[in-house]
């Protein structure tokens, strides 16, 4: 699909709205229609063999940790850079979050870090997409089989991401994904997904999400609620079939401000890796001058934002772990460089054009 084939936002909300009616009608909330119709649609798209939906991207994380059996004595290589919720899906199973270090461009998990990070204890490396670009795969799968490890991929920003056309989710064990309303693919509310390519956790996914129960009040294991409610699950149904489109359009954006700020002052745009397809969940850029630079978009009302402004390993929650600041100097760097740009698919080139004007204005 192209940006064309974006439908205006009027006909969508109303398409979103129809379909949200028709749940309502019928009244079948819980595992209804459209959440099953949306799993199919979302693992057909994604070339996952299972997909099922959840309250959240955070559950999604907690679930593939469950269904394989990790607790206490137990650790998990995630990175120290990204929101906390996968450390605190780790620690909430007992294990131990251990950060490896990024790479400076993408953000994403540095491989090698990854490696060196491995103990006897390791079960399992938690990479994450970040901003919309794949965090190297082909290389994490690589150490993870070599090491017998599970990869949990928490691609939450990346829905529609790809690697050498390969979707983000669709090569490992587990794929976390999110519907937070801020993602490319969002809800009107929380919602989650994880998908597998295993037909045994599947069954125990299947299982987890809905009280350990495959028949109602008969209950195999100790699970909890974690069920993509059917309204959200008609939101998401409705965006779908034009998600396509709304990535397309933000990439043709984002290709637009790399163009634009390119030799600006000291500034680095977001790098694409050379086979990849980066998303833009976010277009985030990179200065010495980020506060003032902060203040002077902010005081112009473009949107921007600092995700994240303090990395994991420093945050007061996980001071048990005993990390001091150096001790992940590139994700320690980023967090006090990075400013998140939003691209709007529905951006028109001269909204684009004022953000690469405010910027250069600022560097003048």
């Amino acid at each position: 699909m192209k940006r064309n084939d974006l439908p205006s936002q009027k006909i969508l909300r109303s398409e979103i709205q129809d379909a949200m009616n028709k749940v309502i009608e019928r009244g079948d909330f819980v595992l209804g229609k459209e959440t099953y119709a949306f799993e199919e649609a979302s693992r057909s798209y994604l070339g996952a063999e299972y997909a099922f939906g959840l309250n959240s991207g955070t559950d999604a994380v907690r679930f593939a940790l469950m269904a394989l059996g990790i607790g206490p004595g137990d650790e998990v290589i995630t990175s120290p850079f990204c929101f906390i919720s996968n450390a605190e899906a780790i620690a909430l199973e007992g294990a131990t979050p251990v950060f490896a270090d990024i790479e400076p461009l993408t953000f994403n998990m540095d491989p090698e870090a990854i490696e060196r990070a491995i103990t006897p204890k390791t079960r399992a490396v938690l990479p994450i997409h970040m901003y919309g670009h794949p965090a190297d795969m082909t290389a994490i799968n690589r150490i993870c089989r070599k090491h017998g490890l599970a990869v949990i991929e928490d691609a939450c920003q990346a829905f529609g991401a790809e690697d050498a056309g390969v979707k983000s989710g669709a090569s490992s064990m587990f794929a976390a994904f999110s519907f937070f309303h801020t993602k490319p693919l969002g809800a009107y509310g929380d919602a989650g997904m994880l998908t597998t390519n295993d037909p045994g956790l599947a069954d125990k996914i299947k299982l987890l999400r809905n009280h350990g129960s495959r028949q109602r009040y008969y209950h195999e294991i100790i699970g909890c609620s974690s069920r993509l409610d059917t309204l959200q699950a008609a939101v998401l149904l409705a965006q779908l079939k034009y998600l396509e489109a709304r990535i397309e359009a933000v990439r043709e954006g984002a290709a637009r401000l790399t163009e634009g700020l390119a030799g600006v002052g000291d500034l680095i745009t977001p790098a694409e890796s050379e086979g990849f397809r980066h998303i833009y969940n976010l277009y985030t850029i990179r200065t010495s001058r980020r506060n003032d630079l902060l203040e002077h978009l902010q005081g112009r009302g473009i949107p921007c934002s600092v995700a994240f402004p303090l990395s994991i390993h420093l945050q007061k929650s996980f001071e048990y772990l005993g990390h001091k600041l150096g001790d992940f100097p590139e994700s320690e760097k980023a967090q006090e460089e990075i400013i998140c740009l939003t691209v709007d698919p529905y951006a028109e080139a001269e909204d684009l054009d004022e953000m690469i004007s405010e910027i250069k204005r600022f560097y003048e």
